[in-house]
């Protein structure tokens, strides 16, 4: 039977539903069950392997049990054979009062649907006998066996005494199990079963311990790798509703705490900008939170809790049932960690709605759930290879399909590692992006068959690719549903002048965006039609009308005075306007959306070139727009005024808050290029006269002295909104200087600190 692809979970669990009905449905330990009632199942375990009447002689080598239970008893010989039957039988009537004490229903549900293969439930596998006709058989048996024959077990006493209820953990009255005894003959695992045999309280004690423990471990696998998906995925929510107390950010403790504790880089000023040589992003403090929270858990649940009970018939000892645990449980808590990183890394992950955490936070916390997915599967890997070298078969392991699809899973998450690294990432993003979403896919889907060749269906392990998939393949519907109600539209892309061909304005022409993040594709510009990159939306076309507002930027002073609470008078030093390349060039009537970018490697560098001899017509489509850094305007809602400071083109993702936050407001902006500022007359003159507007070319702003003054103690009450956007470095400076602003005295506002960036 070949594996067939299930897209959805739903057909998953119907498969489930309709074929081991007697295991549940789910993971093990939440919905499913691998040994119920124990007890019941230790008894069949002690003489699985003893031939029967019916037993083939030749089997040609068939195994009708598992790979690591192999069994040449088929099943229909196990429902028909009448010593088989009334061992069992007997053996679970002395064992499981004393032990599960499980319901007399529970156990016939186990006759009907798991004694004929031994672990899976299946219902066309029923014995020939009821359980209760066999243990009447049984006692008859017995009864008619002469006392003398009898080999005993320690305790002498009357069939059927229970002299105390055995416990959880501790199933023995003495050292060797239960007092139990018959006058029957004893059986030996993989002794011929011919008659109707006692199975000793030692022989069954084995089997009960091994298959107690490993079931409970399996259960604590499926528990503490849930809890590690959810806590991951779910632990943004409260910290993130500090937000909806009243009156916190007005608060000097909060600010005293948030500068301490939350805003700062976790060690010195890097946040933006890469350290230990260029292969870190350094997180903040309050990010540092959450990664040593989930770091913490995937340590500790990793290594325990586990139950370990000996001797017992599955591991021969301590050392050797560790190794095979700790491996397991490193293999499915990687899982966990996957389906949250998923998450994470979608753009319409509901997480971003939830917590107005920024994108650029998630795909920080994405790439540390990555760190400790890839521990624990190479992990699992080393671990399950050690052991099948020492405790097992390791040739006859290394030729099954699951270890050949878990090896190619292994190296896809370890290759995922290593081309993720902050400098492939910056140099060579198109291939990163491409490689990484690629290598993604392989790992799931060879974890799905690493799965399927060892368990199919059966245990509720496979649900963890169907989750990560099914969030992948969501975020993408989502994308395209996106994409399909903008439809195909028609770009402009042109050279701005003055900026030695270093930046590019881009319009979209026949739609509106609001404000936030789009993503374009320009199918006709290469082969890679699949590619698309994120533009911050400066101004569409009801918000700013180039047409008439050009002309009236002509003649705009060199200073202006803007009305503000400070009455104060902010300059604007710009430089006059020069014809631009595309002034005569046609274009499609209707609204437009408007953007800018610098030219960079990739994407940007081709549309560069393709606009190098003029403006460019050329197809796109328009993913978006996104708030990938939360809904800024909610942020910024307590605070009494807004500070703006922006480098180079990163003006263009504060203009769209700047006019729309109607608060006193100043916007400081440095860049390099006049043509840059030239291009950008129209929006800034269309800003509200609440917006002081201060304009540097060719200098870097003064942000030391703008934050003082700006969170200096004033006319102003309630905190000042402090927004920034551009090079790492400002960014970084900005953020130490704020946090030490905050933290030097009471002289200082609080603040609400806005990070505009994209940070992949």
């Amino acid at each position: 039977m070949k594996p067939t692809t299930r897209a959805l979970p739903v057909a998953v669990a119907l498969l489930q539903a309709t074929s081991v009905l007697g295991d549940g449905t789910g993971f093990i330990g939440a919905g499913k069950t691998l040994y119920h009632p124990t007890c019941s199942f230790a008894c069949r375990q002690v003489v699985r392997g003893c031939p029967l009447l019916c037993t083939p002689t030749d089997s040609g080598g068939e195994n009708h049990g598992t790979a690591h239970n192999p069994s040449t008893t088929p099943p229909e010989c196990y429902l028909k054979d009448d010593a088989f039957l009334r061992t069992v039988a007997l053996c679970i009537d002395n064992y499981c009062t004393l032990s599960d004490n499980p319901p007399l229903g529970l156990i016939e549900d186990y006759w009907a649907s798991h004694l004929g293969t031994g672990t899976l439930g299946n219902y066309k596998y029923t014995p020939a006998v009821s359980y209760q006709d066999a243990l009447a058989a049984a006692r008859a048996d017995e009864a008619r066996t002469p006392t003398n024959s009898t080999t005993t077990t320690e305790d002498h006493s009357a069939h059927g005494t229970n002299h105390r209820r055995l416990k959880a953990r501790h199933f023995m009255d003495h050292d060797h199990g239960p007092h139990v005894n018959s006058s029957l003959p004893i059986i030996k695992a993989k002794a011929p079963l011919n008659v109707t045999s006692f199975i000793t309280p030692s022989d069954w004690q084995m089997q009960y311990n091994g298959l107690y423990d490993f079931e409970t471990n399996e259960n604590g696998h499926t528990t503490n790798t849930l809890a590690i998906m959810l806590v991951a995925i779910f632990l943004p929510v409260p910290l993130s509703l500090l937000r909806f107390v009243p009156g916190l950010a007005g608060s000097r403790a909060w600010t005293v705490f948030q500068s301490a504790l939350v805003s700062p880089a976790v060690y010195g000023k890097s946040h933006r900008e890469p350290v230990v040589g260029g292969f870190v992003m350094a997180p903040t403090r309050g990010q540092t939170m959450y990664i040593f929270i989930i770091s913490l858990l995937n340590l500790v649940l990793w290594l325990a809790p586990f139950v370990y009970n000996h001797p017992q018939g599955i591991f021969g000892s301590r050392e050797e049932q560790e190794m095979s645990i700790i491996g397991n449980r490193a293999g499915v808590m990687a899982m966990g960690n996957v389906v949250a990183l998923f998450l994470f890394a979608a753009r319409n992950n509901f997480l971003l709605w939830v917590t107005d955490w920024s994108y650029s936070t998630f795909l920080l916390l994405h790439r540390w759930l990555g760190y400790w997915a890839v521990f624990h599967t190479v992990v699992h890997s080393l671990m399950l290879w050690f052991y099948y070298r020492t405790y097992g078969d390791y040739q006859a392991e290394l030729a099954r399909s699951y270890w050949v699809f878990g090896i190619c899973a292994t190296a896809a998450v370890v290759a995922i590692f290593l081309l993720s690294l902050l400098p492939v990432r910056k140099h060579i993003y198109e291939f990163f992006l491409f490689v990484h979403i690629a290598l993604a896919l392989v790992f799931i889907i060879t974890y799905y068959y690493h799965i399927w060749y060892v368990y199919e269906y059966n245990w509720g392990y496979e649900i963890y690719a169907f989750m990560a998939a099914g969030i992948w393949a969501t975020d993408r519907l989502l994308r395209l549903v996106r994409i399909a109600l903008r439809g195909y539209r028609t770009a402009t892309v042109t050279v701005l002048q003055d900026t030695d061909g270093e930046y590019l304005r881009i319009k979209i022409h026949g739609v509106q965006l609001g404000e936030g993040v789009a993503y374009l594709s320009f199918p006709t510009l290469g082969w890679r039609v699949w590619e698309s990159h994120p533009f911050s939306v400066v101004f569409n076309s009801s918000e700013v009308d180039e047409s008439t507002v050009s002309a009236a930027t002509a003649l705009l002073p060199e200073t202006k005075e803007i009305p503000s609470s400070e009455s104060k008078e902010v300059t604007i030093t710009e430089v006059p306007a020069s014809p631009s390349s595309d002034n005569n060039s046609p274009v499609p009537k209707g609204p437009t959306t408007t953007f800018f970018a610098r030219v960079r490697d990739g994407l940007t560098q081709n549309l560069a070139l393709r606009a190098n001899a003029g403006p460019a017509s050329l197809g796109a489509v328009v993913d978006g727009p996104y708030h990938h850094s939360g809904n800024v305007t909610t942020l910024l809602k307590p605070c009494s005024n807004v500070v703006y400071l922006a480098g180079g083109v990163g003006i263009t993702a504060l203009l769209p808050y700047a006019r729309s936050i109607a608060k006193p407001s100043q916007l400081f902006w440095s860049t390099r290029k006049a043509g840059l500022s030239t291009s950008m007359r129209t929006a800034l003159s269309a800003l509200p006269p609440t917006v002081e507007v201060d304009v540097s070319s060719s200098q870097r702003l003064d942000v030391i002295s703008i934050l003082e003054k700006a969170m200096a103690v004033g006319g102003l009450d309630g905190p000042v909104g402090i927004v920034v956007c551009g090079p790492p470095g400002m960014a970084d400076d900005i953020r130490l200087k704020v946090v030490q602003l905050a933290r030097s005295g009471a002289a200082t506002r609080p603040y609400v600190l806005v990070d505009e960036a994209f940070g992949w």
